[in-house]
């Protein structure tokens, strides 16, 4: 099975529909990254509200810090150090050890954040908030410590080491800087098949669930694709996303197409950004029902929402 797949005669060609009015850049061999280092937030945030781009990352306003924010840091960073520290042999992954490693890792992590900024509660549920998380580490380890069993159930796998060194993630939160695009990225996981292929996963804690996957998220797989292959010189087979709340992950299969059209819309960000500038009026605002969850809603910015 092929393993790596060049991207040398790529066309570097992407249609953006929905946003169609980005400025057209200049040839490949002339184009030159901005100022600004992007990311795929950055880049989804610059196509979702401009305004909204411009007050975060040009004016720099300071952002509301909401208890979805640290309850994804929280989670990230436990299932991080899972594989990498006390759960990295697979004779650990027997009768609910690696469940109950977490919850305390969850609830020490947990009880200092409401000891300690409490304030984050006062429009949540505390309560609520701690059961849906603590379910979604458990669920991460049930569903790992099932598998491994499975494999070797059904012969996948002769002994649990080989299943386990086909689940468990290559990487684990890997930060990745291309300075030729003058982008970041951080992917949470890197997990290689039986066969060598690679594919890169992201974990989301959101309620957000779709039968498909959303626009914004496409584009966040595909830039980590690109990031990984211009480090490793690999495209990975897959980028996918792990909805760790309803144990689910959505797959793109990454092709030089893939990996062209990540080029071209970073390259157009940039573009559109120089041309830009520093100027507020540029950065038109984009009225829609999300508004009332932005950190910049009615302060600076009153958006004129149609109901």
């Amino acid at each position: 099975m092929k393993k790596e797949q060049s991207v040398s005669d790529a066309s570097f060609s992407v249609t953006l529909d929905a946003e169609d009015w980005l400025t057209e850049i200049p040839a490949e061999d002339e184009w030159k990254p901005g100022i600004l280092k992007l990311s795929p937030s950055k880049i989804n945030t610059f196509l979702k509200c401009p305004r909204q781009f411009y007050h975060q990352y040009i004016e720099k306003l300071p952002q509301k810090f909401t208890i979805h924010l640290f309850r994804g840091t929280i989670v990230h960073d436990i299932l991080e150090k899972l594989f990498t520290e006390r759960f990295k042999y697979a004779s650990r992954w027997r009768n609910q050890a690696a469940q109950k490693w977490v919850v305390e890792q969850f609830e020490e992590k947990w009880n200092d954040l409401v000891d300690n900024k409490a304030w984050l509660f006062k429009d949540y549920d505390e309560p609520t908030f701690r059961k849906e998380t603590k379910a979604m580490l458990v669920n991460f380890c049930d569903r790992t410590e099932r598998k491994l069993a499975e494999l070797i159930e059904w012969n996948i796998y002769r002994s649990k080491d080989m299943a386990f060194n086909n689940v468990r993630p290559k990487f684990a939160e890997q930060r990745i800087y291309n300075d030729d695009l003058r982008i970041t990225g951080i992917i949470d996981s890197v997990v290689q098949d039986f066969e060598k292929n690679i594919s890169i996963i992201d974990y989301k804690t959101s309620k957000r669930y779709r039968p498909y996957l959303p626009d914004d998220y496409y584009r966040q797989l595909i830039i980590y694709a690109l990031l990984y292959y211009e480090k490793t010189g690999v495209v990975p087979m897959f980028a996918g996303v792990n909805w760790l709340r309803y144990d689910d992950t959505y797959f793109v299969r990454i092709t030089s197409s893939e990996l062209s059209e990540a080029r071209r819309l970073i390259q157009n960000i940039h573009t559109e950004l120089i041309n830009r500038g520093e100027d507020k009026d540029k950065y038109e605002k984009v009225p829609q029902k999300l508004c009332e969850w932005c950190a910049f809603y009615k302060n600076p910015c009153y958006p004129k929402v149609k109901e």
